[in-house]
């Protein structure tokens, strides 16, 4: 911002000062001359002095006339600019009137004259204040925050049109498909902005209570016109679910018949009432879901950003997330006197109080009591059967031409709509709630199976209905949350600007960074919720109901991570017709699981002191150690090794239910460390069980430590490949030095894995034989026994004897053979080897690969930017420096990466002929695995379905695998081919491709 212009000269000034004057300025032009010394405080003072003052914070004061300063002496002196300000103070001035700087306020967009469809910002405008009740008007312009209107246009509605009340919109409501279907519509697109997008984490205030009609006060107030309160607490809401309701048909329309005429009242028009029941239940659902989703991610307890926090909500309450600001939970209910002119009720508010602006996106606590969402849900579907039953006898009081096939889709969107909210809602809340034992767990998961399901089919049948579809086309809303006008509809354009604004609760966010929201269009956004909700099934139920081990809930942990995100690109969604700008969700990537899902698998990964609220954990551990490396029971039993593994290991479950970016800080910042410190307590725990049972420590296998070990791998091995699949090595000489680090931890991992499993396998044949020889010896004490009981009696059983010693060794080899069977957990664990032996596969004809083309100079050197200010072991040391601290493995230093890397003195035909051996190899490793995971038609007992929950890799990341070996072999030999003159010819690049997979490159030679 300039500095303020210097005092004009004073009018007293004499003539004869002129020349001295003069002279002094041709003296202090010397001077500076000499040293030009600014003072920048005093300047940054004096600057801010003149653009900010207490009473005007976002107007400088130079911008009112003077005329407005004299009429206004006698206000007191906040409104005369501050003489002094400390410097923090200042520089916070400086910022905020700094014209730059939107200060909250609203961009004022126009569509540019050329007609190529780009906008302007021609000015800013205060955001609108959020409504406290119905009849709240709140000054400022309708047209502000809607895209596609002129500049003019936008002013002459600003000058008639003021922000208006939603009380006259409350009053004239239809249940058609161009009134009130509109509205829920922006709710569900409001709710998927919320929760939906992006794997969820957007700030309600930014999105949720975008929707004017889910503010506290305007639920209370529509809760208070239309009885809500005692039609709900009198169990007028139908008492009975949908699927309660069966033989007794005809008691129960008479029931329905009694409850209607409750809920209509005297009021003539009955369609009003309907519509204005559906929209009061469809907001106060929309906010109880919202509400349940945010308490699971907030109970979970590791999402870290303030997305979820209570920040956006308000302050003031009681602690617990009521009151308005006054301390008082209960100061959210309006007290209703009698009825105006207009229809409306005394408030006793006035406009400006802010105590009651400071809890408007509380989730709305008033309405907060037993079972009152149900039964609000209840009571909305029971007017819409019987308006519906009411039209078909011509009673339904239409006032107005609509086609009846219109109305009737309507009605069918309304009820599927409030259906599909009483049905998302069970499945959250009895998810986030679940407990009582194995059976009960189970029981409830089952449950919340069905309410899934019954959510996902009723948005795809919400998807088909056609007015649905029909005010889909409307294209309510852009991508950036701006509605859009309507030239041919201006009371559909009123009643969205009233409904819907992106901006009111700006003065919340201010100019906070925070994560922008994006709203898709209608049918995006159920299809998105729609695979919310069955998320709650393969996310969260699937893992409480068929998790029994602690190898298969950490590879279904890493399937659901992987699922949509991982290390294979994500198939294209359906194309939908979306005419949202930036196209539907067949536009975007999918990043995971939802931040939903992820929060309740954190939330009932251990509960009741049991995993899952199932299974013992120390049970598991100790399993899943006698499973991977054949640890003994004894060392189990006498050590305290289960107590020392606890905590590390059900920190690997909770990290694989982050999402890729925080489950790789996690596991830098605290699996790391924790399992360099587990290395040395179990060593001691290794030691400790030698000595206590005289065993020798050559020939005794490290067998805590070996598992410890096998994890540790396990960790740094996902870490680095985690690296690879977020981008963190773009470059050639990146990416080499992850894909050699991660081909020696897979060798390593390997190692580890083939020499426990030929430790278990002797185990079992050990353990086989010691009991065979215990049963050989209870035979022959029997047969002593019985002989010399025969002996007494004077009879022989010699025949006998022979013939039992014969079938011993047959019973013999039977018995091993029963006890080396292929168990389920075995062929598992054997996949997941042949995995890894693919994985290292695949690095290391990479690593080569890039070799090879080095070799050939189509691959530059790095440039010399990257080395100006650090060299390259600095970041290679940087880039692995979490390793360094662990004992075991040993970290590998840049010199280790030097040597493994250079193949200067290898031909560059053999080094490519090693290339193409690698890829071979892992194209037969690929060819294998499709024979053993086949489609689920095809399943038999040596092979597993792709939809098997245990398995380590499925059909679709091993087809997209078999592309990246077929098309580096095809480049491979197309390098192999080239003479020397096409590769000196300066023709030839090269360039890294992540198409067919995130992990694996193709090396495109063009």
């Amino acid at each position: 911002m300039p500095p303020p212009p210097p005092p004009p000269p004073s009018s007293s000034s004499s003539s004869s000062s002129t020349d001295g004057d003069r002279r002094e300025d041709e003296d202090e032009d010397e001077d500076e001359d000499d040293c030009d010394m600014i003072d920048i405080t005093d300047l940054i003072r004096r600057c801010a002095s003149t653009c900010l003052s207490p009473s005007l914070p976002f107007v400088p004061p130079s911008s009112s006339s003077s005329d407005d300063h004299d009429d206004h002496d006698h206000d007191d002196d906040e409104a005369t600019p501050p003489t002094t300000l400390s410097l923090l103070d200042a520089m916070t001035a400086l910022e905020i009137g700094d014209a730059r700087m939107d200060s909250c306020e609203v961009p004022r967009l126009v569509d540019d004259d050329d007609g190529g469809g780009g906008r302007t910002t021609t000015g800013a405008l205060p955001p609108r204040i959020a409504p406290t009740d119905l009849s709240d008007g709140s000054i400022a312009p309708v047209m502000m925050q809607c895209s596609g209107s002129s500049e003019s246009e936008s002013e002459s509605e600003s000058e008639s049109s003021p922000c208006p009340s939603l009380l006259p919109h409350w009053m004239n409501l239809r249940p058609s498909s161009d009134s009130l279907l509109p509205i829920l519509l922006l709710q569900l697109m409001a709710l998927e902005a919320y929760v939906g997008s992006d794997g969820g984490g957007s700030t309600a205030a930014e999105t949720l209570y975008c929707m004017t009609w889910m503010h506290d006060g305007v639920l209370t107030d529509m809760g208070g016109r239309l009885g809500a309160t005692k039609i709900v607490e009198d169990g007028c809401g139908g008492g009975k679910s949908d699927d309660d309701r069966g033989a007794d048909v005809d008691d129960d329309d008479d029931d329905d018949a009694d409850v209607f005429d409750v809920v209509v009242g005297e009021e003539d028009n009955v369609m009003t009432v309907v519509a204005r029941w559906v929209l009061f239940a469809s907001s106060l659902g929309t906010t109880r879901i919202a509400e349940a989703i945010r308490s699971v991610v907030v109970n979970a307890d590791f999402y870290e950003d303030e997305d979820f926090g209570v920040a956006m909500h308000g302050r003031g309450g009681d602690g617990n997330g009521n009151g308005n600001g006054n301390g008082n939970g209960n100061d959210d209910t309006t007290e209703y006197e009698d009825e105006d002119e207009d229809g409306g009720r005394g408030r006793g508010r006035g406009r400006g109080d802010a105590r009651d602006r400071s809890s408007t996106i509380r989730f709305c606590p008033a309405l907060k009591g037993a079972r009152y969402c149900e039964r609000a849900w209840e009571t909305a579907l029971l007017a819409l059967r019987r308006y519906r039953a009411s039209r078909s006898e011509g009673r339904g009081g239409d006032d107005d031409v609509v086609d009846d096939n219109d109305r009737t889709s309507a009605i069918d969107a309304f009820e599927t709509i409030l259906r599909y909210q009483m049905s998302f809602y069970g499945a959250v809340q009895i998810l986030s709630n679940l407990g009582g034992g194995g059976d009960v767990v189970r029981d409830l998961a089952r449950v919340a199976i069905e309410r899934s399901r019954e959510t996902a089919s009723l948005l795809d049948e919400l998807r088909e209905n056609d007015a649905v579809r029909k005010s889909s086309m409307l294209d309510l809303v852009g991508r950036d949350g701006r509605l859009k006008i309507r030239p041919d509809r201006p009371d559909l354009n009123l009643l969205l600007a009233a409904s819907f604004d992106p901006f009111i609760n700006r003065r919340l966010l201010g100019n906070a960074p925070v994560r922008k929201a994006r709203f898709r269009c209608p049918l995006d956004a159920m299809s998105s919720l729609s695979r919310m909700a069955a998320e709650l099934e393969w996310g969260v139920c699937d893992l409480i109901l068929y998790g029994n081990s602690l190898g298969r809930i950490t590879t279904m942990l890493e399937n659901n991570s992987m699922r949509g995100c991982g290390g294979v690109i994500p198939p294209p969604a359906p194309v939908i017709n979306s005419s949202s700008e930036g196209g539907g969700l067949h536009m975007e990537t999918s990043i995971g699981m939802n931040i939903l899902s992820r929060s309740l698998v954190v939330l009932n990964l251990y509960f009741d002191d049991m995993l899952f609220g199932q299974h013992d954990f120390s049970v598991m551990v100790g399993h899943h150690m006698r499973q991977r490396c054949a640890v003994p029971e004894l060392l189990l039993t006498s050590t305290n090794l289960l107590t020392l593994l606890a905590k590390p290991m059900y920190d690997t479950l909770k990290a694989l239910c982050l999402n890729r970016h925080r489950e790789r800080g996690f596991t830098e910042s605290i699996l790391l460390p924790a399992f360099q410190c587990l290395q040395y307590e179990v060593s001691f725990v290794d030691e400790k069980f030698r000595e206590g049972h005289g065993l020798d420590a050559k020939t005794t296998p490290a067998y805590a430590t070996n598992y410890v070990i096998l994890n540790t791998i396990r960790l740094m091995e996902r870490y680095v490949g985690l690296g690879i699949e977020m981008g963190l090595y773009p470059k050639w000489y990146d990416l080499s030095t992850a894909l050699w680090y991660r081909d020696f931890l897979l060798s390593a991992m390997i190692n580890i894995k083939g020499l426990a499993n030929r430790e278990r396998l002797q185990r079992i044949e050990m353990e086989s034989q010691i009991k065979l020889e215990e049963k050989e010896q209870t035979k022959a004490k029997l047969q002593l026994q019985q002989q010399n009981q025969h002996k007494k009696k004077g009879k022989s059983k010699k025949g006998k004897k022979s013939k039992s010693l014969t079938s011993s060794p047959d019973n013999s080899t039977s018995t091993t053979e029963a006890s080396m069977e292929v168990t389920a957990e075995d062929f598992e664990d054997r996949l997941e080897y042949t995995t890894y032996l693919l994985h290292r596969n695949l690095c290391r004809g990479l690593v080569r690969y890039i070799a090879a083309l080095r070799q050939v100079k189509l691959l530059p050197d790095p440039p010399a930017s990257i080395s100006m200010f650090t060299t390259h072991q600095k970041r290679f040391e940087k880039r692995f420096e979490v390793f360094r601290t662990l004992a075991q493995p040993p970290s590998l230093s840049y010199d280790d990466y030097v040597k493994g890397s250079d193949f200067s003195a290898v031909q560059s035909k053999d080094l490519l002929a090693s290339a193409a051996d690698c890829f071979r190899s892992a194209k037969g490793i690929v060819d294998s695995l499709l024979d053993v995971i086949v489609s689920e038609e095809c399943v038999n007992s040596l092979t597993r379905g792709d939809d098997d929950l245990y398995i380590s890799i499925r059909r679709q990341e091993i087809l997209q695998i078999a592309k990246v070996c077929v098309s580096n072999s095809l480049f491979l030999h197309k390098l192999a081919s080239m003479k020397g003159s096409d590769l000196n010819s300066g023709e030839r690049s090269v360039s890294l491709e992540f198409k067919a997979h995130k992990l694996y490159c193709t090396l495109i030679i063009t």
